[in-house]
């Protein structure tokens, strides 16, 4: 065991020492370097990963869009989630503003306001009313909406403003 002398002299050979200052100051630089490139590939994946998010829900919309009579809705939740690569994905399908109510017959048509909302109307009719797109004409409008959390590797769930990433895009059928 080390006496009080021997203590106190060995912390004062290690002050005037300056053999291996390099190493320690190599050291901290490298885990500095590190942490700030860590920071910013999280920042990167937030932006691939919300990119893929944007790819997946356009690319399901488009595909509804080119085959407006006959789309499969039941498959399109998973159809997003494949896309993206991302399985935790939640999807909601909504046409006129009413989820899980999209069919292929006897469909209902509505005009889309300036707010989002739509307003029940007659399928080809013009669209009036306050609010409504002037010159438009009812029809039948199909919302595919995506979320997934984020889960970021170095920066705290609690520093980011929403960990939430939503997309979503709106495509006329009819």
């Amino acid at each position: 065991m080390l006496t009080k002398f021997q203590f106190t002299r060995l912390f004062k050979d290690l002050r005037r020492d300056e053999q291996g200052a390099v190493v320690v100051e190599f050291a901290f630089w490298v885990v500095g370097f590190f942490f700030v490139a860590m920071i910013a590939i999280d920042f990167g994946f937030y932006f691939v990963q919300r990119t893929k998010l944007n790819m997946a829900v356009g690319s399901v919309a488009v595909a509804a869009f080119n085959t407006p009579g006959n789309v499969d809705f039941t498959n399109m939740p998973s159809a997003v989630r494949s896309l993206g690569g991302l399985s935790s994905t939640t999807v909601t399908v909504s046409c006129n503003g009413v989820a899980n109510s999209c069919t292929n017959a006897s469909r209902t048509c509505a005009c889309l306001k300036q707010d989002g909302t739509y307003v029940t109307a007659a399928c080809g009719n013009s669209c009036t009313g306050t609010g409504v797109t002037a010159g438009s004409t009812a029809g039948y409008y199909m919302t595919v909406r995506a979320s997934v959390i984020y889960q970021p590797m170095v920066i705290p769930q609690a520093m980011l403003s929403s960990p939430a990433m939503a997309q979503q895009a709106t495509v006329r059928l009819q």
